[in-house]
C-alpha cells in the first residue's frame, strides 16, 4: 500500500516518524519535515506501520544525494540500496542534530531524565566517510562481496567497503571472489592491516586473495579450511583462526603506548574514537584516584589510559579470556590484574572510580547493583546506545548517583548509531 505521509521527527535506528490514520509509522529514507509517498510492507495488523520511501514530493533543505550509491559496483541504476547507512541521504550537520534530538528522547521515555544534550564530531570530520577501521562484507552465491540489502538477506555487490578508512576502501572489492565464504572482515591499525574470512571458502580463493593484498595485510581463515598455521583464539564464540599470511594480532597506539588486539578482537570503530573516549574519561578523574575498576575492558584502553594518567592501580573484567590476555600485556608498568569473568558475575574490589563500556545490551540489574553496592564515589559509562543507557541511567540516578555531565559523540557518522560518556557522582 501507497501512503503520502508528512514525515514528522527522527526515531532510533534511523528511521523517522509519521502518522497514518492515527497509526504511527516508521518511514526509511526520509529526512523529519518532508512530504513523500511512501510504500508499507505486507503483514499482518500492528501498532505500527514500516515503510520505505519512494517519492519525495517535498524535499527538505537537509536532504542531500545519497551517498550509497558511490560504493555500488558499476552503474547504480533502479539497483537496491545496501542497509548501515541509515543516513546516507542526510546532511552531516544535521544528521548530527537528528541523532542528538532521539537521545534526549530516549533520555527523557525511558530514563525520565530531561537533559540538554549534543552530539559533536569527531575531531577532524567534515565528510562522514573514511573512518572504519573494522568493516564486515557479506559474500553473495558466486563469491561476490557486498552489503546486504535493508531487512534482507540479498546481497549488494560493491566496489569498495563503505566508510572504510582509506586503506580498506582501497581495496578493490570488485577483483576478488571467495565462493564459500560467509563473510569478509577487515581490521586496520597504523600501517598494518588483517583480513579474515569466514566459512568454508575455496582453498584457491585463499590463494588469489593473498596475491591480491599486498604484504601490509595479514590475511586469516577459519581453521576448518584446513590451511594455515593455528593462529587467534576465539572470541565472542567465533571459530578459531588459521593464519594464512602475516600475524593474528594488530598493534593500536593511542597516546604513545601500543595496544595489543587481535585481528578479530574489539577495538573502537572510528579511526578517532580511542584517543577521544579515553581523553573523556581520563578528564573525569582526579590525580587522588587510587584505584580504578574497568569493567567490560576488552584490552583495557579505557582502564589502562585512565591508570597511566592518575598513577591508579586498576582492576579489569572481560569475558573474552584472549582480550584479557592481551590487557596484561597492555598494561605492561602498570599496577594492574585483569580477571576473565562476565561482569555481572564479578566481584568489584574496593574502588574510587568504575569504568564500564558494556555491548549495545547496557549493564543491566546485576551490573548496575553492584555499582550501586560499590564502593565508588565516580562512574564513568562508555555506551554506544541511548536506550540501554537511559535504562540503567534511572537505575543509577534512583539509586543515588548525580549526572554531573552526559556528552554525545558521532562516532558512528551517516549511520543511526551514537557514542556517549556519562559521569556519575555520589
Amino acid at each position: 500500500m501507497d501512503l503520502t505521509l508528512h514525515v514528522e521527527s527522527p526515531a532510533a535506528g534511523g528511521s523517522s516518524i509519521a502518522r497514518h490514520e492515527g497509526q504511527v509509522v516508521f518511514v526509511t529514507g526520509a529526512v523529519p519535515g518532508e512530504t513523500v509517498r511512501a510504500r508499507t510492507e505486507a503483514g499482518p495488523a500492528a501498532k505500527f506501520l514500516r515503510a520505505d520511501v519512494i517519492e519525495v514530493l517535498d524535499a527538505s533543505e537537509f536532504r542531500v544525494t545519497d551517498r550509497r550509491s558511490r560504493f555500488l559496483a558499476g552503474d547504480a541504476g533502479d539497483r537496491p540500496l545496501f542497509g548501515g547507512m541509515e543516513l546516507a541521504h542526510v546532511d552531516l550537520a544535521h544528521s548530527r542534530e537528528l541523532k542528538a534530538e532521539v537521545l534526549r528522547d530516549q533520555l527523557s521515555r525511558i530514563g525520565h531524565i530531561d537533559r540538554s544534550v549534543d552530539v559533536a564530531a569527531a575531531p577532524g570530520e567534515n565528510t562522514g566517510l573514511n573512518w572504519r577501521t573494522r568493516v564486515q562484507m557479506a559474500v553473495d552465491n558466486t563469491g561476490r562481496l557486498g552489503m546486504l540489502a535493508p531487512r534482507s538477506h540479498d546481497v549488494v555487490p560493491l566496489a569498495s567497503a563503505p566508510l572504510a578508512t582509506s586503506a580498506i576502501a582501497e581495496v578493490a572489492l570488485s577483483s576478488l571472489r571467495l565462493p564459500g565464504a560467509d563473510r569478509l572482515e577487515f581490521a586496520w591499525a597504523g600501517d598494518r592491516g588483517a583480513v579474515i574470512v569466514r566459512g568454508q571458502c575455496d582453498p584457491v580463493a585463499l590463494t588469489d586473495l593473498a596475491q591480491t593484498l599486498p604484504s601490509q595485510w595479514s590475511i586469516l581463515a577459519d581453521a576448518r579450511n584446513g590451511t594455515g598455521r593455528k593462529g587467534a583464539g576465539a572470541t565472542g564464540g567465533h571459530t578459531k583462526l588459521a593464519v594464512l599470511r602475516g600475524e593474528d594480532q594488530l598493534i593500536e597506539e593511542v597516546s604513545g603506548r601500543d595496544y595489543r588486539v587481535a585481528a578479530d578482537g574489539f577495538w573502537q570503530v572510528h579511526e578517532q574514537a580511542p584517543q577521544l573516549l579515553s581523553a573523556q574519561v581520563n578528564s573525569a578523574l582526579s590525580d587522588q584516584t587510587r584505584v580504578i575498576t574497568d569493567l567490560y575492558c576488552g584490552v583495557g584502553l579505557l582502564g589502562i589510559s585512565a591508570a597511566s594518567a592518575t598513577g591508579a592501580g586498576l582492576y579489569g573484567v572481560e569475558g573474552a579470556k584472549s582480550a584479557i590476555e592481551n590487557a596484561k600485556v597492555n598494561a605492561k608498568g602498570l599496577n594492574a590484574n585483569f580477571d576473565a569473568s562476565r561482569a555481572d558475575r564479578a566481584r568489584i574490589p574496593k574502588s574510587d572510580v568504575i569504568i564500564l563500556d558494556p555491548p549495545r545490551s547496557g549493564a543491566g540489574k546485576a551490573v548496575t547493583r553492584a555499582l550501586l553496592e560499590s564502593s565508588a564515589t565516580t562512574i564513568v559509562y562508555v555506551s554506544c546506545d541511548a536506550a540501554t543507557l537511559a535504562r540503567d541511567l534511572a537505575v543509577l540516578v534512583g539509586g543515588g548517583f548525580a549526572i554531573e555531565s552526559l556528552s554525545g559523540f558521532d562516532l558512528f557518522p551517516l549511520t543511526a548509531h551514537l557514542e556517549t560518556v556519562t559521569v556519575l557522582r555520589r
